[in-house]
């Protein structure tokens, strides 16, 4: 994990980039039909996933490219990186009511808040690991 963190650190932004650049190419595409697992008991939506998983890199790639050498953040960027995350995810939601055959729903908003959530705390987490290498 060390070297494919330390690896893709130098590209960070760009990834960010090209990441910001598909979710909302992606959401701006009319009439996505909704995945589904069929069971006997009922359907699982898997575009809850889709979003967690999507925020989830989303966060991960912010963090990646706004940390320091040490891979640290401070804890006012912390605040500043989160509050844009979370309107960006409400923004990106909020685009789809002037889509054809999209609509605004509060639970993909959730979902991209959740994998928010999850992905910094990842960051953290493996982040504080790899600067105690570092050190």
């Amino acid at each position: 994990m060390f070297k494919l963190i330390t690896f893709l650190r130098p590209y960070a932004k760009y990834l960010l980039a090209v990441w910001i650049i598909v979710i909302v190419a992606v959401s701006s595409v009319p009439s996505i039909p909704t995945l589904k697992i069929h069971t006997q008991k009922t359907d699982i939506r898997l575009d809850y996933l889709i979003h967690f998983l999507e925020y989830g890199a989303l966060a991960f790639l912010t963090y990646l490219s706004f940390s320091g050498k040490d891979f640290r953040i401070s804890s006012n960027k912390y605040m500043i990186l989160t509050i844009s995350l979370f309107v960006f995810a409400f923004a990106d939601e909020s685009h789809q009511l002037i889509i054809p055959g999209r609509t605004f729903n509060p639970r993909d908003i959730i979902s991209n808040l959740i994998g928010i959530a999850a992905g910094l705390v990842f960051c953290v987490v493996v982040f504080r690991r790899i600067a105690r290498k570092i050190h």
